[in-house]
């Protein structure tokens, strides 16, 4: 009986032992401790991966929001903070201490000499033009780095600390403005000084611009030059032709940004006429498509004066401009409304169109419709009855292609539909002594543009092909709504 006992527990004993179908099971076994741990690690991974780009996108979108805000005015570095940490809210559950995406720190830097790269740190908030946002480390527990150190024997972290960071700039840009630049006429002969801007302040001011050297020479301040046409340009003639085709269209194509391309070699006879079409002349050209009013009006009197000067001192004949021009049927003198005086050529020839305007009280200067509730300010209004004969363009059918004395378009050509803009040049400025501006280049504009009243028609070649202005105001992306809030990431 033990015998038999012991004889079938050899027996079991070697059955089991030649049996293989259950090896399986310790295979299966190990492959699902494999598969488990493979499917924890990756959805470690996930959470890291998850995590990473909340903080990330947080950071992106905290920076692009906080160099929106930096638009060169007091109190925008004040107000880019507060949008990037108190304005943005960001959550995640995927991390251990679960809860908002903090922003740590907030940076602010000035441009670099090429305005497309990052300066030194600055608490500056009129230079301030890249915002950097670092966020708050955030803490993630891993679900498999027990079974993890089991099968490898080694220790691994239990988590991971993540963080994140971000760079943006402003980056404006403007578009439909004439390829056209100007040296800017307050520079002096010393790099190492600073320039100002012709700004409002100046509004009202004749300038006179003459053709720059497109060479090698130096241009001085008031010359002017041409800009090659933006990447987005798309004009059927090339070259110099296209330059010239953008300067006389009612509506240029392009954007232009913080640098611009000079276009070498002179084009008097171009400049000229593309300058002329706003005024209906040369009367020849079947694409001419000039301003509602082509008056020609003086300008100031110190500067015609001393032809060396570039820009006047705003004190021209106003009485004797209206005197002149603004008479009734009978040939007597229309007075002047009072609301008149002491007005800028280009509020007397938006007044002669029947075009209404805002002013300043204190100096009768344009502001835009946005300042109209402003203290301070007042509105022309050609239209009310008591202006409804003075509110006409000068007209002599004696000489109809007299700019001076008939400001009626030449006949037979249609009025642009840009109307009274037609007569606004839009011109970059720029430092040409400090940049040393000398033919083609790429230069740094810092996005100043003048916005200039064209008050006469350009001279012919022989004289230089000058242009004769009137200063409406100075544009830049910190002020002026034509430009448009780009912002980008750089880092």
């Amino acid at each position: 009986m033990i015998y038999e006992l012991c004889h079938r527990a050899v027996n079991a004993a070697r059955s089991f032992l030649r049996e293989q179908s259950g090896s399986i099971i310790i295979y299966t076994g190990a492959f699902m401790a494999v598969g488990i741990g493979g499917a924890a690690l990756s959805i470690d991974i996930g959470r890291i991966v998850l995590l990473k780009t909340q903080m990330q996108n947080r950071a992106d979108a905290g920076a692009l929001a906080g160099a929106a805000q930096l638009d060169g005015q007091d109190g925008a570095i004040d107000r880019a903070t507060w949008i990037v940490k108190d304005a943005m809210q960001a959550y995640t559950t995927a991390a251990a201490d679960q809860g908002e995406l903090a922003v740590w720190k907030v940076n602010y830097y000035e441009a670099a000499a090429d305005f497309i790269s990052r300066g030194p740190l600055t608490t500056d908030s009129v230079a301030a033009r890249f915002t950097e946002v670092f966020m708050q480390r955030r803490t993630l527990s891993f679900f498999y780095a027990p079974a993890l150190n089991i099968l490898t024997g080694e220790t691994a972290s239990n988590y991971a600390e993540l963080d994140a960071r971000a760079v943006a700039m402003s980056d404006p840009f403007i578009c439909k403005t004439q390829p056209m630049m100007i040296c800017n006429p307050l520079e002096d002969s010393d790099p190492a000084t600073p320039d100002p801007i012709p700004d409002d302040t100046y509004a009202g001011r004749s300038i006179t611009l003459k053709q720059g050297i497109q060479g090698g020479g130096t241009w001085v301040a008031g010359n002017f030059g041409l800009l090659d046409l933006p990447t987005d340009a798309d004009y059927s003639a090339g070259g110099a032709q296209a330059v010239a085709a953008a300067l006389s269209a009612d509506d240029p194509q392009g954007c232009y940004g913080y640098r611009v391309v000079t276009a070498p070699g002179s084009m008097t006879v171009s400049v000229s006429d593309a300058i002329n079409t706003r005024f209906g002349m040369p009367v020849t050209d079947p694409s001419v498509s000039p301003a509602p009013n082509v008056m020609n009006y003086p300008m100031d009197i110190n500067l015609a004066a001393d032809p060396t000067l570039v820009i006047g001192d705003s004190v021209w004949d106003l009485p004797t401009y209206w005197a002149t021009h603004h008479k009734d049927a009978a040939g007597n003198p229309i007075p002047m409304p009072s609301e008149l005086n002491g007005a800028t050529r280009y509020q007397v020839y938006l007044f002669e169109q029947g075009v209404g305007y805002w002013k300043k009280n204190s100096k009768n200067v344009l502001v835009t419709e946005l300042d109209q509730t402003a203290k301070g300010y007042t509105y022309v209004d050609p239209l009310d009855p008591a202006y409804v004969t003075a509110a006409v363009i000068p007209s002599d059918a004696a000489a109809p292609d007299d700019n001076w004395v008939d400001g009626e378009p030449p006949p037979g050509q249609t009025v642009s539909f840009k109307e009274h803009e037609r007569r606004i040049l839009r011109v970059n400025i720029m430092n040409c002594v400090n940049n040393e501006v000398t033919g083609k280049g790429d230069y740094p504009s810092e996005g100043n543009y003048l916005e200039i009243f064209l008050s006469q028609e350009s001279d012919g070649p022989a004289d230089g092909a000058g242009i004769y202005g009137e200063i409406v105001r100075k544009m830049n992306p910190r002020v002026s709504l034509e430009f448009h809030g780009n912002v980008r990431l750089t880092e």
